[in-house]
């Protein structure tokens, strides 16, 4: 057990010690797991519900950024559960440094720094019930939240103790002041693939040479067949079922749904100055019309009309007070608005309109009928679930239950039928087709869920090995991806071609006269890039000194490269723009040393795994 951990423990990063607590969502598939010490170091046992309730954190916010749940399998493959315990165990082992020196705080002080949690906060204070809120979705308690703050606040203490006066020497500021802002002028020739012109077709012998050695790409994956299960409410769902009455008291209770509100078209004239505004208002009342403001303050239509818009749309309270207030063709006194004074004009008025229930009867129906089918969703999920158990195929299930069965032939993992055709409407096609490359032909495999709502259910039927294929199988896309290959080394060797004449002394002006190509230049360049050159073009150009000649490649293109200028940044160590820079490497300086300290006391200790207790906690075993 022992070699298990030390694999992985040396290369955590010391960084997450002084973590602050988040909370986020919870989901149970590591449930029902064993009780116990997961890990032991020193004194310091690693609860094995501490550990889960970690794992799922991280789980947890890893799906939020991929945007779907991760599967046990996925959650180790990321290499989650080794590094949530890589990191428990090294804060057990700053824990047991922090009890060699007798650190801790008071009830009181821990009590302070919970209190100021922000994730507890309700209207700007402490509050318990959101505080026990947020640790029950965590899948914590109040006792064990306040052991494991104890926990890292002490850590905080031994870690601010340790490294907290830690700064770096300016002569390493001053090596990041260099890298970071030293800027370059390059002169350089782009050759472009597509300038080389028509490839012409391989020979067969030279095309034969290629597929030899490129076998593996042209290689075919392995493909399976299988047939699908879908159950969603809108495969039970019956229109038909639901009654006019029905679909009347529907109607009638949510009525506010179905009605369009009044829309006024309201037209806008913005004074900057009360006095402008009450004369071209008294114009209007001796005779002068909305439309010869407008013009008189050369505007046009377009500039004053606002649409028709309800009473909610309007931004402004008093301008949708008066707009609302005005007859249909009606213009308004001075309004002292949000943004200035305004004349209004109420163009046109569109009156409140309610859909006639006959209009969209249908649609009540369709909607009525999915929301009953919802709720019998789970009876027939069960139902379902009986007659699998019962033996039952899933062609039975379907004819017996009226569900959709789909059959899905020679199909890849990453959706490709073996035909070439590509397949995107699966259910949860991602989970369903991992599930089924990770399960034998007639498996009785769990059910696959389709999002809150429906499930899945598949049985693989056939499985055709990987296998080469022949030349003459893929001899169109071997002859392509050899025209490739063929073009990009054209291409690699006229930059090399160029970049030996300039070697020799011939100046790139020369060599692109010559050519009939096109040199540029590119000034005040640094590592972070600039407009007129892409990254890895950039990476190489600072490689060498001034005056270093070189080439580099990015996607079609192919770059000669000559360093003509290099300008050194000045250097202050306290120059502003070095604050963040400062910072970051005295934190870091700080954390490695610490890292160092951990790592020795780590291998003082006698530490233990429990591998399987781990094992079942990752798979969501019982």
């Amino acid at each position: 057990m022992r070699s298990l951990a030390s694999g992985f423990v040396a290369k955590i990063l010391m960084g997450l010690l002084v973590l602050s607590f988040a909370v986020w969502g919870i989901a149970d598939i590591f449930s029902n797991f064993g009780r116990g010490a997961i890990a032991t170091v020193g004194d310091t046992e690693i609860d094995a519900r501490d550990y889960q309730s970690q794992l799922v954190l991280e789980v947890n916010a890893l799906s939020n950024q991929l945007g779907r749940r991760l599967t046990p399998a996925q959650t180790s493959a990321f290499g989650l559960p080794t590094q949530v315990l890589g990191r428990m165990i090294s804060e057990a082992t700053l824990n047991d440094m922090a009890k060699d020196f007798n650190m801790g705080l008071s009830s009181e002080e821990l009590a302070k720094v919970i209190a100021t949690e922000p994730a507890f906060q309700f209207s700007g204070r402490f509050d318990r019930n959101q505080m026990n809120l947020m640790l029950r979705n965590a899948g914590t308690t109040e006792d064990r939240y306040v052991l494991s703050r104890e926990a890292l606040e002490t850590r905080k203490q031994l870690s601010e103790s340790l490294t907290g006066k830690t700064t770096v020497p300016n002569a390493a500021l001053k090596v990041f002041n260099t890298f970071t802002y030293e800027q370059r002028d390059i002169d350089y020739i782009a050759l472009q693939e597509d300038d080389l012109g028509e490839i012409e077709e391989p020979t067969d012998e030279a095309l034969q040479t290629y597929f030899d050695a490129n076998k593996i790409q042209f290689r075919a994956p392995e493909y399976r067949s299988f047939v699908v299960l879908k159950l969603e409410p809108g495969d039970i769902m019956d229109a038909s079922a639901v009654t006019d009455e029905d679909a009347k008291i529907y109607y009638e209770t949510a009525s506010s749904r179905f009605v369009q509100p009044e829309k006024r078209q309201m037209q806008q004239i913005l004074f900057g100055t009360r006095e402008e505004a009450e004369a071209a208002s008294e114009k209007i009342k001796n005779g002068a019309s909305f439309d010869d403001i407008v013009n008189e303050r050369n505007l046009s239509m377009e500039d004053v009309n606002f649409g028709l818009l309800t009473k909610e749309q309007i931004t402004d309270p008093a301008a949708a007070e008066a707009i609302y207030s005005l007859d249909e063709g009606a213009v308004s006194d001075v309004i002292e608005g949000r943004f200035g004074f305004l004349i209004l004009r109420n163009a046109k008025i569109e009156p409140q309109q309610a859909s006639p229930f006959d209009e969209i009867k249908d649609q009540l129906k369709a909607e009525i009928a999915a929301e009953r089918a919802s709720g019998e969703v789970l009876g027939i999920f069960d139902k379902v679930e009986d007659e699998r158990a019962g033996g039952a195929t899933l062609k039975e299930v379907s004819d017996k239950f009226n569900l959709p069965l789909r059959e899905v032939s020679a199909i890849s993992k990453t959706g490709e039928l073996e035909t070439g055709e590509k397949i995107t409407d699966l259910p949860e096609q991602e989970t369903l087709l991992s599930s089924v490359f990770d399960n034998e032909i007639d498996y009785e495999a769990d059910p696959i869920d389709i999002g809150s709502t429906g499930f899945a259910w598949f049985n693989v039927t056939d499985i055709i090995p990987d296998r080469d294929r022949t030349l003459d199988e893929v001899r169109d896309d071997v002859v392509s991806a050899w025209k490739a290959e063929e073009r990009r080394t054209r291409n690699a060797a006229k930059a090399e071609e160029i970049l030996a004449e300039i070697k020799a002394g011939k100046s790139l002006d020369a060599v692109a006269s010559d050519r009939d190509l096109t040199k540029q230049t590119a000034t005040d360049i640094t590592r972070r890039g600039g407009a007129d050159l892409p990254t890895p073009v950039v990476e190489k150009a600072f490689e060498g000194p001034r005056d270093s000649k070189t080439t580099a490649v990015n996607g079609t293109t192919q770059y000669v490269l000559q360093v003509v200028d290099v300008t050194e940044p000045d250097f202050s160590p306290d120059a502003l723009q070095l604050e963040n820079v400062r910072s970051t490497l005295n934190r870091n300086f700080g954390t490695d040393l610490l890292g160092q300290l951990s790592s020795a006391k780590l291998r003082e200790l006698e530490y233990t795994i429990n591998e399987p207790l781990l094992q079942q906690i990752v798979n969501g075993s019982n």
